[in-house]
C-alpha cells in the first residue's frame, strides 16, 4: 500500500497546493474587477435582441456576481482548510 502514496512529503504537498489555490484565488479576484470595470459593456443594452430589458440584463449581471462570489468562497475554504 506505501507504493501507491506519492514519495513528496505531506509539508511539501501542502505548500505546493497553499501556492496553487493563492495564484487561482488573485486570478478570480482580478477577473471579477476586470468583470466589474467593464461591466457596462458586458451587460447594457443589445439592440439585436428583442427581449432584452432592464430586468434581464440585471438577472445575467447578478448570476455572474453569485458564481464570482462562490468561486472566491470555495478558494478561501480550501485556503483556510489547508
Amino acid at each position: 500500500m506505501r507504493s501507491l502514496q506519492p514519495s513528496i512529503p505531506t509539508r511539501n504537498r501542502c505548500c505546493a497546493l497553499r501556492i496553487f489555490f493563492s495564484i487561482c484565488l488573485v486570478i478570480v479576484i482580478l477577473a471579477g474587477l476586470y468583470v466589474f470595470k467593464n461591466r457596462q459593456g458586458f451587460f447594457s443594452r443589445d439592440p439585436d435582441v428583442t427581449a432584452d430589458h432592464y430586468g434581464a440584463r440585471n438577472l445575467r449581471l447578478w448570476q455572474v456576481i453569485l458564481v464570482w462570489i462562490l468561486a472566491i468562497d470555495l478558494l478561501v475554504m480550501m485556503l483556510w482548510r489547508l
